[in-house]
């Protein structure tokens, strides 16, 4: 089959992509293997992020000095940058060369780095594009490999499960894709973009609500839903408010319990729901509840992207169909048969609005953050705790997340700076234990926090001002390593005295260059990067990991200190 397969998918490609690939920098001889590699990148980019062909086209990269990356294209509304390596096997039968992919991820390193440098024209008229993606904190990176083979080595896998491993060292920022010549035909097959999705869901211990609306309920096996996901990908959310795109820290959490407690993940998982056309039970099982076939007409999960996404990803790369067998997930389907398409939009609406509490709402309880905000309502300066407070952006007013920050790069320890890039959530987690007490305590005085406050908007101020004036990594240093700068400076200060009433703090804040310090710290920071890491270290991930900033601040503390600096 794989031949016919293959077959159709050229056809496919050639039809849909006729005019619309750049040949112009190919060998005449050789223009069809070009373009159907080529069409296949495009073809990934429209399968993956849902644009037609000709937006698609304009995000194919191949050539020379293209590094292993054949597509680049960042869906600004979901946050998510593809980048894509594809291999035209016109038999069928081979795979990807391991060599390639190695290529393919050291130049990807090199893409987040901003070594535009060494890429061709195509890439680096994507800089400005690459660069504000990268530089959002919301980001997602999806490295993509799609072939018209089937099988792919365990070296190849293992070297995607490594990069993806140090990637995500401190942060899950990094997924990958393989569009193999199964995945690709089934896209075919199901349509691209509009063609709706039909599902049979075996569900054990179901139950039924009749009215208003017909819907089903109960338990659904982790490698069925992992299965939903490798034929339809990103298609099953098509109307979801908010795609897999969502909260790291839950995806993360999901994850974890597939790992170390499958078990339990039906009682730690919030479930699923999809509304559906249609939906119908079999005649198997008849009235019994502790197992049904259900056949559901054109689908759309509108809640629980982010638990389908996690199971799905975790089957691709992982393969442990054991740990999948183990987990069932809370399944609701309600049937729109009988009622309008309104209806099933505020079932959407309604299951994505009710907000999430966050940790930074538990902030608000704490008697210690309406101290400092009484304290400093006093001195006339606003400082807003909660998320709900409208707040009015003036000289003399802050929030929750301005004070966390200056008091995370002033704090003594780089730990709690790098968690502020990390996450700073992960600081507001518990109120009643560390790190949040290290920032928050009765010996922290209001006009302590609005000080350092205004010291780190000097700060950052200095580092925009600094990075406009740099390119490729070493913009990136900048822009990543702000914490780490920050802190540094902090750490020159005299922040016993920063807290003092009496303090004239005005005349510091006149004599204090921020500039200068900033540009003296950043230095020192980009030589020790390269001297301790190596000049090919991914920047984002590098200031992300508590080991290697603890290591960096060591060093430069040590420099400054012996030089006199």
């Amino acid at each position: 089959m794989s031949i016919i397969h293959v077959t159709q998918i050229k056809n496919y490609l050639l039809r849909a992509y006729k005019g619309l690939i750049d040949l112009s920098d190919c060998n005449p001889n050789e223009n069809e293997n070009f373009f159907l590699t080529r069409a296949l990148t495009a073809y990934a980019i429209q399968n993956l992020a849902q644009v037609d062909p000709a937006t698609a086209s304009k995000y194919v990269v191949d050539g020379s000095n293209d590094n292993g990356i054949d597509g680049i294209y960042f869906d600004d509304k979901m946050k998510v940058l593809y980048i894509v390596q594809s291999k035209w096997i016109g038999n069928g039968t081979g795979e990807p060369e391991n060599g390639d992919i190695k290529k393919f991820i050291a130049g990807t390193k090199d893409l987040v780095n901003f070594e535009f440098n060494i890429f061709n024209n195509k890439v680096k008229a994507l800089s400005d594009i690459v660069m504000n993606a990268i530089n959002d904190f919301n980001i997602k990176i999806q490295i993509v490999l799609a072939y018209t083979g089937i099988n792919l080595s365990e070296m190849s896998k293992r070297d995607f499960a490594n990069f993806e491993n140090d990637m995500n060292d401190a942060n899950d920022i990094l997924s990958t894709t393989i569009l193999n010549q199964t995945r690709l035909h089934d896209s075919l097959k199901t349509g691209v973009s509009g063609e709706p999705i039909h599902l049979e869901i075996g569900i054990k211990e179901w139950g039924k609500k009749d009215a208003p609306l017909k819907a089903y309920y109960g338990q659904v096996n982790g490698n069925e839903i992992a299965d939903w996901w490798n034929k339809y990908d990103n298609r099953l959310f098509t109307k979801n408010l908010r795609e897999l795109i969502g909260d790291t820290e839950i995806n993360r959490d999901i994850r974890l319990t597939i790992e170390k407690d499958p078990d339990n993940f039906w009682y730690f998982n919030n479930g699923i729901t999809i509304i559906c056309k249609s939906i119908s039970k079999s005649a198997l099982g008849g009235g019994d509840n502790s197992f049904g076939q259900f056949k559901c007409e054109d689908v759309s999960i509108v809640n629980g992207a982010q638990t389908v996404g996690t199971i799905g990803k975790y089957s691709v790369l992982k393969d442990n169909k054991e740990k999948l067998e183990k987990i069932f997930v809370h399944v609701r389907i309600i049937s729109l048969e009988n009622t309008d398409e309104e209806f099933g939009k505020n079932i959407t609406k309604n299951n994505n609005r009710q907000n999430k509490i966050e940790n930074r709402d538990f902030v608000a309880l704490d008697p210690e953050q309406s101290r400092i905000q009484t304290e400093l309502a006093i001195e006339k300066i606003n400082y807003y705790i909660m998320r709900t407070e409208t707040q009015n952006k003036k000289e003399n007013s802050f929030d929750l997340v301005d004070s966390t920050t200056a008091l995370a790069c002033a704090f003594n320890r780089p730990s709690i700076a790098v968690q502020l890039k990390r996450e700073i959530g992960k600081l507001w987690e518990n109120i009643e234990k560390y790190p949040y007490t290290a920032l928050f305590n009765p010996g922290v005085s209001g006009i302590y926090v609005w000080r350092c406050v205004k010291i780190q908007r000097g700060i950052d101020e200095a580092i925009h001002k600094l990075s406009l004036n740099k390119l490729n990594r070493d913009y990136s240093m900048a822009i990543h390593g702000n914490r780490i700068i920050a802190h540094l400076i902090f750490q020159e200060l005299p922040l016993s005295e920063i807290g003092n009433p009496n303090y004239n703090f005005d005349i510091f804040l006149q004599n204090f260059n921020f500039d200068v310090r900033v540009t003296l710290n950043y230095d020192l920071l980009n030589q020790c990067v390269n001297d301790l890491f190596g000049n090919t270290a991914v920047v984002p991930t590098l200031f992300k990991n508590v080991k290697k900033c603890e290591s960096l601040v060591e060093e430069i503390i040590k420099i400054k200190k012996y030089s006199d600096l």
